[in-house]
C-alpha cells in the first residue's frame, strides 16, 4: 500500500473510531432519558391487587370526615326532586360513591390497564396505565365513569379520574349533593395480606369547600361475581313511596364559613 493509501486509511479508521465514540455518547444520553419518561410502572414495584374483594369499612383508627358542600351544592340539593334521581333510572354509580357501596369488586391487572369490576350496576371501568401509548380523551369526551389514569408508586396502584359528566346525586344520593364536570377523584390502592386498602380524595370546586377525603378497606373473597342486572320497572317503583323532594332539618345547614363559595 502507498503512502497515500495508509494515510487515507488512517484517516477512514480514526473518523470511524469518532463516529463509534459520538453514537456511543448519544445512545448513554438518550437511553436513561427514555427510561425516565415512561410510567413509574416500568420501574416501580407492582403490587398483587388481582382479587375479588369483599367490602368491610374505613381503615381501623381512621374515621372518615363529612364532604362539605358549597351554598351553591346546598341548594341544589334543595330544590333536587327525589322522582328524578338517576338510581330510579338504573343509571350506575360512579367513583368516589361506587367505593363506599355494600358489593364486592373485582382487579384484573393486565400489562397495559387495570379493569375494575363491581357488581353494583354493572359497572366496569378501565385504567389507562401510563407508559403505554393510550389516546388522550377528546375535549368533549364526557362520561359517567370518566377517563382513568393510573401508574404504579411506592408498591401502590394510583388511579387519577377525571372527565367525569354533571351528575345530580354524584358525591351524597341521600343528600343529592352533585358533581360536576370538573370532579376530580385520586385513588391510591395498596394490599395488606388479605385485605385490600384505599384513600381517595375528590375535588370538585364547584360543589365542595374542600376535598372530599376517606379510607376504605375489602377483604379477599372466594365468591364470584354477581349480575346486578338492574331492571327499569324494578328500578322505578320505590319512587312513588317518595315526596316530591328530600327535607331533612338534620343536614340543611350551611358550613361554618357561612357557605361562601371558595
Amino acid at each position: 500500500m502507498s503512502c497515500t493509501g495508509k494515510k487515507a486509511f488512517q484517516r477512514g479508521a480514526s473518523g470511524a473510531v469518532v463516529g463509534a465514540i459520538l453514537l456511543l455518547a448519544l445512545a448513554a444520553w438518550y437511553l436513561p432519558a427514555r427510561l425516565d419518561a415512561q410510567s413509574p410502572a416500568a420501574t416501580a414495584e407492582i403490587p398483587d391487587l388481582s382479587e375479588i374483594w369483599a367490602r368491610l369499612g374505613p381503615l381501623p383508627g381512621r374515621p372518615n370526615a363529612p364532604l362539605v358542600p358549597t351554598a351553591r351544592a346546598i341548594g341544589f340539593g334543595l330544590a333536587f326532586d327525589e322522582v328524578l334521581s338517576p338510581r330510579y333510572d338504573c343509571s350506575p354509580v360512579s367513583a368516589p360513591l361506587i367505593l363506599l357501596d355494600p358489593f364486592n369488586f373485582q382487579i384484573e391487572q393486565q400489562a397495559d390497564r387495570v379493569i375494575l369490576r363491581y357488581e353494583k350496576d354493572d359497572v366496569v371501568r378501565t385504567v389507562w396505565l401510563e407508559g403505554h401509548g393510550h389516546p388522550e380523551p377528546g375535549a368533549y369526551d364526557y362520561t359517567i365513569q370518566g377517563h382513568s389514569i393510573g401508574w404504579y408508586e411506592n408498591n401502590r396502584l394510583v388511579v387519577v379520574t377525571s372527565k367525569f359528566v354533571f351528575e345530580p346525586t354524584g358525591l351524597d344520593e341521600p343528600r343529592h349533593i352533585p358533581s360536576s364536570t370538573l370532579k376530580k377523584v385520586t385513588e391510591r390502592y395498596w394490599r395488606e395480606g388479605d385485605r385490600l386498602q384505599v384513600e381517595a380524595t375528590t375535588e370538585d370546586p364547584l360543589v365542595l369547600l374542600k376535598p372530599f377525603e376517606f379510607t376504605w378497606e375489602w377483604e379477599r373473597t372466594e365468591l364470584p361475581l354477581e349480575r346486578y342486572d338492574c331492571d327499569p320497572e324494578d328500578a322505578r317503583y320505590p319512587a312513588k313511596f317518595h315526596g316530591s323532594t328530600y327535607q331533612d332539618p338534620n343536614w340543611v345547614r350551611l358550613p361554618a364559613t357561612g357557605g361562601q363559595e371558595q
